[in-house]
């Protein structure tokens, strides 16, 4: 790949910038080990070749013992890529970048879907796209209750917490799936958030058979959460979902909201196949 990638290497400092930020408050000093990544692959980004490990130390004031360990870990995960005359920006930081893009572009595809779901139940509802063993907000209207929960466009959440995730776990098949429970490590975040495999099994299916995925105070208190998952063609592309607080929920909104939600699965195909031609 080119040397100087700064746009890419922007999008991939935007990436790391929000998980310092979500992992410290705000009165804690700066993170020295996510400083030199960034200022490493900045630099990178905007060197005329191939940089040596001795011009880098030097350039960024950085003891060899600790350039050896990071660079190691960063071409390990494919953020730099080491060759005979030195490092350059590796293929992650594309391959970032293009998600960040789609992402983007999806969202606004997205918008008027959730849009007309937002004012159809003055509800906050959102779009959900599957990012690794997450999901991520692209786009999100709030509701304009008084009480109405808040998403953020860029919020992750585990699979097995939320609704959207749910919905996107009931679409893979057998096998993504066994690898996924060997791996997932479940973490307690509300009252009845799943702590086990087979909970979270009887949850799929119960999705599969009723087409929604369904959390009740499963990541946040007081909050009920109901989606479907988009496709395109065959392909799962993400999925809408509806927060709803637990108080404001009953027995006929429920069957209004998934009425609503069956609309907007509904647009948001349509959108996407004309998208395509």
């Amino acid at each position: 790949m080119a040397c100087g990638t700064g746009r890419i290497v922007f999008v991939i400092g935007v990436y790391i910038c929000k998980w310092i930020d979500d992992m410290r408050p705000a009165s804690v000093r700066k993170v020295k080990s996510a400083d030199r990544t960034l200022d490493l692959l900045e630099y990178l980004a905007v060197c005329p070749g191939p940089a040596p490990s001795s011009s880098i130390a030097g350039a960024l004031d950085i003891p060899k013992s600790s350039l050896f360990h990071l660079m190691a870990t960063l071409t390990e995960r494919g953020y730099v890529a080491a060759g005979e005359e030195g490092y350059t920006i590796g293929p992650k930081v594309a391959e970032l970048a293009r998600g960040a893009d789609a992402g983007a572009h999806l969202g606004k595809l997205m918008r008027p879907v959730v849009d007309d779901l937002s004012r159809a139940i003055n509800e906050t509802c959102g779009f959900n796209r599957q990012l690794g063993d997450d999901t991520e907000v692209i786009y999100t209207r709030p509701g304009q209750h008084s009480l109405s929960f808040t998403m953020k466009t860029s919020d992750l959440a585990p699979l097995y917490a939320v609704s959207a995730g749910k919905a996107l776990l009931a679409e893979m098949d057998d096998s993504w799936l066994d690898a996924y429970f060997k791996r997932v490590r479940f973490e307690m975040f509300a009252r009845n958030t799943i702590q086990s495999v087979e909970r979270l099994m009887r949850d799929i299916e119960r999705t599969r058979a009723e087409g929604f995925g369904v959390v009740d105070e499963e990541f946040t208190p007081g909050i009920l959460g109901l989606a479907m998952a988009v496709k395109r063609g065959d392909a799962v592309v993400g999925a809408v979902n509806v927060a709803i607080p637990i108080a404001r929920y009953d027995q006929r909104e429920g069957v209004h909201i998934r009425q609503q939600i069956r609309k907007a699965v509904a647009q948001a195909e349509a959108i996407l196949d004309r998208s395509r031609s």
